[in-house]
C-alpha cells in the first residue's frame, strides 16, 4: 500500500510539471509575437527628432501679410515679436544666453496647405515654405501660414539664416560702400583695425524690420566674417538692434553689439558698439558702416 501511494504521487507530480512548463511556453510564445512590442522596437529605431528645434507657436491664419522674418535674442527684441504674436511664452520661461527665437511668416496664400518649415544644420538655420500637392484638396480661402521655434544656441555664436525664395524676393539688399571697424583688447591690449564689404538684406512689415548682414573684411585677410540676422523696431527711419553677435570681426572673449542707425530711402547708414561686459582683459569691437540699395 505504501508503494502504491508514492508511485501514485510520482505520477501527479510529473503531469503537474508538465502543465506549469507549457504554460510558460505558451507565455513567451505570445510576447515574441506581440505586434505592440514590434512596433515599440521599430520607433526605437527610427531618426530622433532634432531636438535643437522646438515649436512654440505656428498656424495657417496669422496676422503678418508680407513674407517676413523675426530673430530675438534677448528680451527686449522678444518682447516686439509678443506684439505680432499673442499667447507666446513668457520671455521670464526663455533663456537667451542658449537659446534664440525665430520666427517665420510666409505672407499671403491664395488657398489653404501651405506651412512653413524651420530647420537647423551644422551652421545655419534653414527656412521654407510646404506647398500642398498639386491633386491636393486645399482650403479655398486666404491664409497666412507662420511658425515660431526655439533654436539652441550658445550666447557667443552668430545665427546665419537661410531662407527660400519666398523670402528671398521679398528682401531689399543694400551693398556696403564704406565700412570702417576696429577690434581692440587681450592682455596687450591689440588694436586692429580694418574695413569691410558686403551686403545688408533687410526684411520690413510695419515698424519691424530685421537685417540680414553678410560681411567681410577686405584685402587679403578675407576670413573675417560678420554673419549675423537681427530683428529691431524702425520709428522715423531711425533703426535699433539690441544684440549682433560680432562674428570672428572680434577675437574671443566678446560681448555681443549693440546696433543704431538710419535706414533712409535708398540708404542705411548703422554705428556698432559692444554692449557692457564683465569679462576682464576681453575684446570689443565698434565700427560704423554706409550702404546704398540695389535691389
Amino acid at each position: 500500500m505504501k508503494t502504491f501511494t508514492l508511485l501514485l504521487l510520482a505520477v501527479l507530480s510529473f503531469n503537474l510539471t508538465d502543465c506549469v512548463s507549457a504554460q510558460t511556453n505558451n507565455r513567451k510564445t505570445t510576447k515574441k509575437s506581440n505586434p505592440k512590442a514590434t512596433k515599440t522596437m521599430n520607433n526605437k529605431s527610427a531618426a530622433p527628432i532634432d531636438e535643437q528645434i522646438k515649436v512654440i507657436s505656428e498656424g495657417a491664419f496669422g496676422t503678418v501679410e508680407t513674407p517676413f522674418v523675426f530673430v530675438a535674442r534677448s528680451k527686449e527684441t522678444y518682447t516686439e515679436l509678443q506684439k505680432l504674436v499673442e499667447n507666446l511664452p513668457s520671455a521670464t520661461e526663455i533663456d537667451f544666453t542658449k537659446t534664440a527665437v525665430v520666427a517665420a511668416f510666409a505672407g499671403t496664400k491664395n488657398t489653404g496647405g501651405y506651412s512653413v518649415e524651420i530647420r537647423k544644420s551644422v551652421d545655419k538655420i534653414m527656412i521654407e515654405v510646404i506647398e500642398p500637392p498639386k491633386d491636393a484638396m486645399t482650403t479655398d480661402a486666404l491664409t497666412m501660414p507662420f511658425k515660431i521655434a526655439l533654436v539652441s544656441i550658445e550666447e557667443e555664436n552668430s545665427l546665419p539664416l537661410e531662407v527660400s525664395n519666398n523670402w528671398k524676393n521679398a528682401m531689399q539688399i543694400y551693398k556696403i560702400t564704406s565700412g570702417d571697424f576696429e577690434s581692440s583688447g587681450g592682455l596687450s591690449g591689440r588694436l586692429k583695425r580694418f574695413n569691410a564689404e558686403g551686403t545688408i538684406s533687410v526684411l520690413s512689415f510695419g515698424n519691424y524690420a530685421t537685417l540680414v548682414f553678410n560681411l567681410s573684411t577686405k584685402g587679403a585677410d578675407k576670413n573675417m566674417k560678420l554673419t549675423e540676422t537681427a530683428s529691431g523696431v524702425v520709428k522715423d527711419g531711425k533703426i535699433n538692434l539690441a544684440r549682433l553677435d560680432a562674428g570672428n570681426f572680434s577675437e574671443n572673449p566678446k560681448p555681443p553689439l549693440k546696433v543704431s542707425g538710419v535706414i533712409s530711402g535708398d540708404k542705411i547708414s548703422l554705428m556698432f558698439e559692444p554692449l557692457p561686459s564683465k569679462i576682464a582683459d576681453g575684446f570689443q569691437l565698434g565700427g560704423k558702416i554706409e550702404a546704398a540699395r540695389i535691389k
